[in-house]
């Protein structure tokens, strides 16, 4: 028994990361969805810049008034996480009609970039790292746009590089 504990203890706080990243990139791709099917902007939103409860919602026929089209809470999943945004302190993206990132030509970096999921418990968790919009992006034939990626250096050095790397 005294054997296995570390390892089950490693296995659920990557369980937790998994599941927490899973549902942030998820309700990316749902928020932008939303944007595309109703050809309105969608923001999504998360609380605050250090968790990972999210909405996403549209503004109602006023103009003024938000209309929450889905949420989620970390004590679903994860609440041993911890994400860090990039850039700091942005909480929010808005996709376009068209379900891409709207961007602000004059404030490129008003949104949402990357957000990095760990575990607040110190041990050997594997974080995962979510790309929203890439200000670099990558060569052809790479994935663009929406993607989930494991940020370990070692991963990317691989020959063939392998494809969970960021």
């Amino acid at each position: 028994l005294l054997l296995g504990v570390p390892s089950f203890t490693t296995f659920v706080r990557n369980s937790e990361i998994r599941s927490t990243s899973e549902s942030i990139i998820n309700g990316l791709r749902a928020a932008t969805t939303e944007a595309a099917n109703r050809n309105q902007k969608v923001t999504f939103e998360l609380a605050s810049a250090a968790g990972a409860d999210w909405t996403f919602w549209t503004f109602d026929d006023d103009g003024v008034t938000k209309k929450t089209i889905q949420s989620y809470s970390k004590k679903e999943a994860g609440p041993n996480t911890k994400i860090t945004i990039k850039p700091a302190g942005m909480t929010s993206v808005t996709f376009n009609g068209f379900g891409r990132v709207d961007i602000d030509p004059a404030t490129p970096d008003n949104h949402i970039r990357q957000i990095d999921i760990d575990s607040v418990v110190a041990g050997e968790a594997r974080p995962l790292r979510i790309i929203v919009d890439d200000p670099n992006p990558p060569a052809a034939g790479k994935p663009r746009g929406l993607r989930m990626c494991d940020p370990d250096p070692a991963l990317a050095a691989l020959v063939p590089p392998d494809p969970r790397a960021c």
